[in-house]
């Protein structure tokens, strides 16, 4: 009595054990499933910020930006020249002021009459130039370059994240297509079971012939459903693949953990401002140095120069030719000095520049405006049509459970013969319409959020619940 009633509570121990474990089991497996979906998102983000064209394309462009200001800070060091020359040329020549532009003077000293014969001559000279002050003009210059290098920036940024956004929904669609494919593949199965019951039937004298040829045209049907849904999976996953360069970080895990949880509406999000505006507003930030930089080149310019030079020439001070003289140096100079220049009638000049300056920052701030408005606008419809989704994907597994009772129901009557096939293929499409609408809804909730994430410019909104 005592072995029995022991053995039967040892039974029924082991029993809660064993379905302990296995409900354990299933939890490990459903979390890992969404954990293995996370992490690859995670890794298909990763590899396209990394292999994509135009990212990098933009990060080489930030990069350059990066050496234009290094090249305007440079303005500070000075400009030496070093020359050396030789020339063949007749020594006639006249005093008095030319000017410089498009006549080469000719060496030697003046000269009584033309003599067509030529002679030799060489210089060498060091030549210095700096502008140690420019009144703040090369720090007007460097500051516009630190512009164009945030507006750079604040563009690979906004590159960055509006590709992402497009990988996430490439990946949200493979996802969806994915599953519709098993849903098809289950309604495939349950046109064979129905295709072996129709015949069974029909041999059994309980239904006409042409019960089992319909619901092998049903079946027929659906095969061709399913390879249309494969052809659009594959080419989701192909577009997927052009989003990361062109190779995908291993093979695709096509969870379902998307289809089993709903996003929270999350309203109040994080005041985080949108990569788009950021550069609305690096675009201001630009056409205002440019302008500050147009003005400032109206300052006068303190240059220094200095040079040193050696001469030699075949024509002598008495008008001697030796040309043994021209190929060697017989005079040394140098000199030093300082210049400073004020371009007086510049400003009348440059008058409709700095108009047509101001003009551009006016319309760049007009343009920040028409962004942040867009943007407002389109994070209110975000927010209705996330919470509207949710709501939807709520109602759509209570439509399935129908849809599942019903067919039950159907079938145990068309096995009794007390219905048409008609009855049974109503139903067969309902159910499966039913179950391709939940894996619709709750993407269609997920792809809300992701909405709502690009026009709010934070995607950890969509990313902090993905698979969480």
């Amino acid at each position: 009595m005592y072995s029995k009633t022991y053995s039967k509570f040892y039974q029924a121990k082991t029993s809660k054990i064993i379905l302990l474990m296995l409900a354990m089991g299933l939890f490990c497996q459903q979390l890992h499933a969404q954990q293995s979906g996370s992490i690859y998102l995670d890794s298909l983000l990763s590899t396209a910020a990394r292999n994509y064209p135009l990212i990098k394309a933009k990060r080489l462009q930030t990069q350059g930006l990066q050496y234009a200001v290094k090249l305007q800070q440079n303005g500070i060091i000075p400009s030496i020249n070093a020359s050396y020359q030789v020339d063949y040329a007749t020594y006639n020549n006249i005093t008095g002021m030319i000017y410089p532009q498009y006549i080469t003077p000719i060496s030697g000293p003046p000269s009584k009459s033309n003599d067509y014969k030529g002679t030799p001559g060489s210089a060498a000279a060091l030549n210095l130039q700096w502008e140690p002050f420019t009144f703040g003009q090369r720090g007007a210059t460097v500051e516009l370059a630190r512009g164009k290098l945030k507006n750079g920036q604040a563009d690979e940024t906004l590159t960055i994240f509006q590709h992402k956004i497009f990988v996430i929904n490439a990946w949200l669609n493979y996802l969806l297509t994915a599953d519709l494919v098993k849903v098809y593949q289950s309604n495939i199965s349950r046109d064979a079971y129905h295709l072996k019951q129709s015949q069974a039937v029909v041999s059994s004298g309980l239904r006409p012939g042409t019960d089992s040829s319909t619901f092998h045209a049903e079946l027929a049907k659906a095969q061709i459903q399913l390879i249309a849904f494969e052809r659009r999976r594959d080419s989701c996953l192909i577009v997927l693949k052009e989003l990361t360069g062109g190779n995908l970080p291993g093979t695709p895990v096509a969870d379902s953990a998307m289809f089993k949880s709903l996003p929270v509406v999350a309203l109040n999000a994080d005041d985080i401002e949108h990569p788009e505006v950021s550069l609305q507003k690096t675009n201001v930030l630009t056409n205002e140095l440019t302008l500050k930089t147009y003005k400032k080149s109206l300052l006068p310019k303190l240059t220094i120069w200095s040079v040193g030079y050696g001469r030699g020439s075949g024509v002598a001070a008495d008008g001697a030719v030796n040309n043994g003289d021209g190929w060697r140096f017989e005079r040394y100079n140098y000199g030093i000095g300082a210049q400073l220049s004020f371009p007086i009638l510049e400003v009348f000049r440059q008058k409709p520049l700095f108009k047509q300056q101001q003009l551009n920052i006016e319309a760049s701030r007009e343009q920040l405006k028409q962004t942040e408005l867009h943007l407002n606008t389109e994070r209110e419809i975000a927010d209705s049509a996330l919470t509207k989704a949710i709501q939807s994907a709520r109602l759509a597994p209570e439509a399935l459970k129908t849809a599942r009772y019903a067919y039950q129901a159907i079938q145990s009557r068309y096995q009794s013969g007390l219905i048409s096939y008609y009855d049974v293929i109503q139903s067969l499409q309902l159910l499966y319409q039913s179950e391709a609408s939940v894996k619709i809804a709750y993407w269609g909730a997920w792809k809300s959020l992701l909405t709502k994430a690009a026009y709010q410019g934070n995607i950890d909104l969509f990313l902090n619940q993905y698979g969480k």
